[in-house]
């Protein structure tokens, strides 16, 4: 059941961050965003900056599992599916956050607009030099 949680919480944050790249890709940058401060959501920037680094690479993941998933059938899609599952959830941990940290974040993302436009300008923002 644990697995079918992470799974749905990371496909709808591929969905989000479809979203939000979009937006991130529309938009530019403003202002230098406020130092690791949380503010919208609770979550720092450098939260913000973990979600979407894990937030890319399970759009990467899921670009190349969609088409197998279409492709297969019964067993085999199981099998696919948890091959994928696996691969978001390392990527997610990879990025520093747990899976539940991740899905909460997504949760926010998707219900909050101002959560949304301070990921887009914390995603946008140049790096410190």
């Amino acid at each position: 059941m644990r697995i079918a949680i992470l799974a749905a919480g990371l496909l709808s944050a591929a969905v989000a961050a479809t979203s939000v790249q979009a937006q991130t890709a529309e938009t530019a940058p403003a202002a230098a965003p406020a130092a690791e401060a949380p503010a919208a959501g609770g979550f720092s920037d450098a939260d913000l900056k973990a979600f979407g680094s894990a937030m890319t690479e399970i759009q990467k993941i899921n670009g190349e599992y969609t088409p197998k998933m279409a492709g297969a059938d019964g067993p085999t899609k199981a099998e696919v599916q948890k091959e994928m599952i696996g691969k978001m959830g390392a990527a997610v941990q990879a990025s520093g956050l747990s899976p539940q940290k991740y899905n909460d974040m997504s949760a926010a993302v998707q219900k909050d607009a101002a959560l949304r436009a301070r990921l887009t300008t914390v995603l946008n923002a140049e790096p410190a030099a």
